[in-house]
């Protein structure tokens, strides 16, 4: 298996770990030994093909991802074949991803670079169902009635954006989401780019 030293096993306890998961529950879900969970996130083993694939499926993340094939191909072959992962409470621009995402083919190629978030269930984005994943495609201005990921006095949301005549304004769609107003000379304010699509299965 073509990978960094180890670099399965980091990435092994990292997806464990995200997921609030034991080595014995995962274990238990893969049909193996707690012992041998530890083996492969210490890199003193390493499991077959099919525990790979399996390992995946638990985690909702590429092979290429636990082969760390991105990191031997680079950044560039890297956002060619897969987008980052974060958690929207978390996003940090340029921060370390949770897991990494096959990118579908009609994002490929487009000039855009694109991020995945996870929304938690802390009604950070109440456009956007709790536990969906949003595509964002990263860029520095959007338009009226689009998505935005933004951040403002150093909190981050996903909203609905409005403008108006001196400013915008950006909203939720539950009823108690508090409306946030912005003026357009705002120097806080840091659009990071615009939901293109969400999915709870994408």
């Amino acid at each position: 298996m073509s990978k960094e030293r180890n670099g399965f096993g980091v990435r092994l306890k990292k997806l464990r770990k995200n997921a609030g998961m034991t080595q014995n529950q995962l274990a238990d879900k893969l049909n193996k030994s707690g012992s041998a969970v530890r083996m492969w996130e210490l890199g003193s083993n390493e499991p077959d093909i099919n525990t790979l694939v399996e390992i995946s499926s638990i985690f909702d993340c590429s092979l290429d991802y636990l082969m760390c094939r991105d990191a031997l191909l680079g950044k560039e072959g890297a956002v060619r074949t897969n987008i980052p992962v974060y958690r929207l409470s978390e996003y940090e621009n340029g921060g370390e991803p949770d897991y990494y995402k096959s990118i579908l083919p009609e994002y490929l190629d487009t000039g855009f670079t694109y991020i995945m978030l996870k929304n938690d269930a802390r009604g950070l984005a109440p456009l956007i169902p709790a536990g969906a994943l949003v595509l964002i495609r990263l860029q520095p201005s959007c338009l009226h009635g689009q998505t935005v990921l933004f951040k403002l006095h150093g909190k981050i949301y996903l909203k609905k954006i409005s403008y108006y005549d001196g400013g915008m304004i950006f909203t939720g769609s539950f009823p108690d989401s508090e409306p946030i107003i912005a003026d357009s000379s705002e120097d806080d304010l840091e659009i990071f780019g615009v939901a293109v699509e969400y999915s709870l299965n994408l």
